[in-house]
């Protein structure tokens, strides 16, 4: 028990004498070791301690003085960089706050920076901008004026990719885009001259985009299209830039171009005339003009030689293209529409027509807008012959209409109309159409000869209906138009017996007998009326007499009719010569004789059977006056056969308007 309390106290005892120790002072420990470390180990009792001093450090592994400025070198530079002018600065809490100080270092590096930029010293001005935004990275200013150094020095990716990072900064985005734009442009013309097409159309595509508005940048992607030969997509752009200027005539001459290269000369030729109507002195649009005049003559020639070969369609094919090269020109759309025509395209040939006389509307006294013009009706009268042969009397009718609203004199056009309304069973039409045409044109027997039958057929409808009057002055009108047709004399004669107008019947078969002595029905007439009287003794009456005079003046009335001879064994009486004593004899009495009183009394019964068929005549004609487009007239077989026509130097027969390529 007692050798453990004195090892107690020897522990407290050392334990004190560490508490008592303090920094740097010696203290004795019994068997100390170098280094600071010591061990207590037990001694015998009796033994002496023996003690070592040593001293002792808190920081064992403190540098040297040496090392220490070292770092505080490293630490300067790291922070100011070469300059020594912090250095100097005793008190640095005396020029303020850490934020002030790299202000006026962000200050000073970029006064040195614009310094060298003013000076075009771009590089050593990006270096300072550079050192200025690594300080202060929010500076707008200085990436703006970095990326201005990076343009000049024709880094556009790198002065982009600063005037983004400005873009996102600043307040003024609008202005920035545009500058950005400018740069992007810049990289593509570069592009673009060093033949690097396809990226260049990316720049400016991503400049337009930036700024829409801008027609230079556009202009700049249309010329990479065209380099790229991108057409389609290049005509796409140039239409869209038409719409937007309309008064800009190298837009319409590019656009003429690319027309021209499409094979579509029709366009190209409207796109340059629209350009010399915005800039008459434009220098290229004339020589473009000048190019497609040349391919068109060139293939109006080889039309020309085409249709004197008889090849239409070769010739067709030529003119349409001089048309898609030039076409206002009147001159080509006559040509081909008399190709059309003789293709017997009549539709076509009459817009051909009416579109050479719209060219030439402006110009009245244009030869070639008069051709076209009467060309217009003619066609007509060709598409109306064409109809008529085909059965559609109708359109035929309705294109003589048109043709005879143009031209209201032409002799032919109201036959051919007439013709047509006899088809369709017209009559009345038929018949006005006619004699339409005889006032027109100058006296055509043939004419008359049709207006003649068409008006017996008209009394013989009306004799079948037992209108007797009607049918008489239908008989009468055909005499009128042909005095020496047999068949009018015969039907009249008829009528006028069934009127009983007996002077009148004698009348009309005397003169048919007159015409043809020998006809069977007229001498079976004749014995009918004239009881117990031969030929010869009719011949030898007055009434014979009085007939020839009449039939004389119906063919003086008819200059291109000529009296028929009669034969000699039928002379009237007034016809054979005389002897000299009754010649002497009728000079020394020229009262009159009972004879003459005889002749005189029948021309009077005449002269009232012709007023009272003129009466009637009246009646119709009012009657005919009051009808409607639907006649309601007896109507004549849908193909009556007509009396065949005689030749005629007037103009109305139905091809009579046809024309060649010989005018050309």
């Amino acid at each position: 028990m007692q050798e453990e309390e004195e090892e107690e106290n020897r522990k407290e005892g050392k334990k004190r004498k560490c508490d008592d120790v303090t920094p740097g002072s010696d203290v004795a420990v019994p068997g100390a070791f170098p280094g600071g470390l010591f061990l207590a180990s037990p001694t015998p009792a009796g033994q002496e301690v023996k003690m070592a001093t040593i001293r002792l450090e808190f920081f064992p592994t403190a540098v040297t003085e040496e090392k220490l400025q070292e770092a505080r070198e490293k630490s300067l530079h790291r922070i100011f960089g070469t300059t020594q002018t912090l250095r100097n600065i005793k008190s640095p809490r005396k020029l303020g706050t850490l934020e002030n100080i790299l202000q006026e270092r962000v200050e000073e590096h970029s006064q040195e920076g614009n310094k060298f930029f003013s000076q075009g010293d771009w590089e050593k001005a990006i270096t300072c901008y550079t050192k200025a935004l690594n300080l202060d990275p929010k500076k707008v200013r200085l990436y703006e004026r970095k990326a201005e150094a990076f343009l000049q020095l024709c880094d556009f990716q790198s002065a982009a990719l600063h005037l983004k990072k400005a873009y996102f900064m600043t307040m003024a985005k609008e202005m920035c885009l545009f500058r950005l734009a400018f740069i992007l442009y810049l990289q593509g013309q570069c592009l673009y001259e060093q033949q690097v097409y396809l990226d260049a159309l990316e720049s400016f595509t991503q400049a337009v985009e930036l700024h829409p508005k801008n027609t230079l940048y556009r202009m700049r992607s249309i010329a990479c299209l065209a380099a790229l030969k991108r057409y389609n997509e290049c005509l796409q752009m140039v239409n869209e830039e038409v719409v937007r200027e309309q008064q800009n005539a190298d837009l319409f001459v590019l656009r003429a171009r690319l027309y021209e290269y499409f094979g579509k000369p029709s366009s190209c030729f409207y796109n340059l005339q629209k350009a010399l109507a915005i800039d008459p002195g434009h220098t290229e649009a004339p020589l473009l003009l000048e190019k497609l005049r040349k391919k068109a003559q060139k293939n109006k020639d080889q039309a020309v030689s085409q249709a004197l070969k008889g090849n239409l369609q070769g010739a067709l094919l030529k003119i349409n293209r001089a048309i898609e090269n030039i076409p206002l020109d009147p001159d080509y759309f006559l040509f081909r529409g008399n190709m059309l025509r003789q293709l017997k395209d009549f539709s076509a040939a009459t817009d051909d027509y009416i579109k050479a006389a719209e060219l030439c509307k402006a110009d009245e006294g244009n030869q070639i807008g008069a051709e076209a013009r009467a060309q217009v009706l003619l066609t007509y009268n060709d598409f109306a012959v064409h109809c008529y042969t085909k059965g559609f009397y109708e359109e035929a009718v309705l294109l003589l209409n048109k043709a005879i609203k143009g031209e209201k004199r032409e002799k032919g056009l109201y036959i051919n109309r007439g013709d047509c309304f006899l088809k369709l069973g017209e009559l009345n039409f038929a018949i006005e159409d006619y004699q339409q045409a005889l006032e027109v044109g100058p006296v055509d027997r043939g004419l008359q000869k049709r207006i003649a039958w068409l008006q017996n057929e008209m009394g013989l409808q009306e004799f079948k209906n037992r209108r007797y009057p009607q049918a008489g002055a239908y008989f009468s009108r055909a005499i009128e138009n042909n005095p020496l047709e047999l068949q009018h004399y015969l039907h009249r004669c008829k009528t006028r017996m069934l009127l009983e107008e007996v002077m009148g019947a004698k009348e009309d078969i005397v003169t048919a007998l007159l015409l043809n002595p020998t006809s069977k029905e007229s001498q079976n007439l004749a014995k009918s009326l004239f009881m117990g009287e031969d030929i010869e003794t009719i011949f030898q009456s007055k009434l014979a007499i009085l007939a020839k005079a009449l039939l004389d003046k119906r063919l003086e009335a008819c200059p291109n009719y000529d009296a028929p001879p009669a034969p000699e064994r039928f002379l009237l009486a007034a016809d054979q010569p005389k002897d000299e004593a009754t010649q002497k004899e009728g000079l020394q009495k020229p009262a009159e004789n009972e004879h003459d009183l005889e002749a005189k009394r029948l021309y009077q019964k005449q002269l009232a059977c012709w007023k009272k068929a003129n009466k009637v005549n009246e009646e119709l004609k009012e009657a005919r006056e009051r009808v409607s487009l639907e006649s309601q007239t007896a109507r004549l077989d849908l193909n009556p056969k007509l009396p065949e026509k005689e030749r005629s130097d007037e103009p109305y027969h139905w091809k009579k308007f046809s024309q060649g390529v010989s005018h050309f």
